[in-house]
């Protein structure tokens, strides 16, 4: 089993040289006043203002960076359907803990909402669409719209976002090696004590913060009146256990309704499965984003129900 933060990790960039319309380095301001960075990319045919699909990096709450390599083919994909695409990476655990990369996301949603004229994009439509520890970010920050705890405010523009996909995400901060061994999987990396990166980002082991590991779980943030949510999740992924996005889809019916809530689990896969973000995959979220836009059904009744 390895140390999670010890590991190597690449940090390419993904090859944009082919989209014309881009805007790199562009900045928004982070709770401790700090500019931080974020890319754009705009669809190469079409008039402003476009829809605009947000990605907050993965990487553990450790690593990441914008316009990385692991978004694969979900940038371009995203463009040629006519959305608008901004990528950005929240700060890491090493300089900030828990709760703080939420504070951040929402500051860099309230950017985009306030310059959204500038910036060429709808404010009308803002989705967000992350894996891992970024599609724990995005969960939370779209979950807990106006929780003091997470957004110190002011609340104005409003960070609601209408629609978010999250692959593979962190749905549980507590999980330990039996919640692996239960689906009948050996964890990939250590999930307890100060080194995880679950306790890392937390700032505690994990073991010994039960009320804050409960605070920092989307699960408990549900709300009737949440965004449409698409989940995805392998069941072989041994970094984040499938069972948690499971529990979080149940219990979002059970709230919002069946018609809310789309899932895809697909079987054998692991952590950063490439068909996550096959052209396949990349259709069926962007599937979803368009009914959502045009007010329709987010999860028709032929997809409705629990997956496994």
């Amino acid at each position: 089993m390895s140390d999670y933060l010890a590991q190597e990790r690449r940090h390419d960039c993904l090859d944009v040289s082919d989209l014309p319309r881009q805007r790199r380095g562009l900045q928004y301001v982070a709770p401790d006043g700090t500019a931080r960075l974020f890319d754009l990319y705009y669809p190469s045919e079409g008039a402003p203002p476009f829809p605009l699909i947000v990605n907050v990096s993965g990487g553990g709450w450790y690593f990441g960076h914008p316009s990385s390599i692991h978004l694969g083919g979900t940038l371009h994909s995203a463009v040629r359907r006519g959305y608008a695409f901004a990528s950005l990476a929240c700060t890491g655990s090493a300089e900030h803990k828990f709760p703080y990369q939420i504070q951040e996301a929402k500051a860099a949603l309230r950017h985009l909402r306030r310059h959204a004229r500038e910036l060429d994009i709808d404010a009308g439509f803002l989705a967000l669409w992350s894996f891992s520890s970024g599609g724990h970010l995005s969960l939370m920050a779209a979950l807990a719209p106006d929780d003091d705890y997470f957004d110190p405010g002011p609340h104005d523009p409003p960070t609601r976002v209408d629609a978010v996909a999250a692959m593979y995400p962190c749905c549980r901060l507590d999980m330990r090696d039996e919640d692996f061994h239960r689906i009948g999987l050996e964890p990939e990396h250590c999930h307890s004590g100060p080194r995880s990166a679950e306790g890392f980002f937390l700032g505690v082991p994990t073991e010994d913060a039960p009320a804050l590991c409960a605070r920092a779980a989307p699960v408990n943030h549900l709300r009737p009146d949440a965004p449409p949510l698409m989940l995805l999740h392998g069941t072989h992924d041994r970094v984040v256990p499938y069972t948690g996005t499971l529990e979080l889809a149940r219990r979002y019916r059970e709230i919002a309704g069946t018609e809310r809530l789309l899932t895809r689990f697909l079987v054998g896969a692991g952590h950063s499965d490439p068909r996550f973000k096959s052209p396949a995959m990349c259709a069926e979220v962007l599937d979803f984003f368009d009914r959502v836009r045009r007010s329709e059904t987010p999860c028709p009744p032929e997809r409705q129900g629990v997956d496994l």
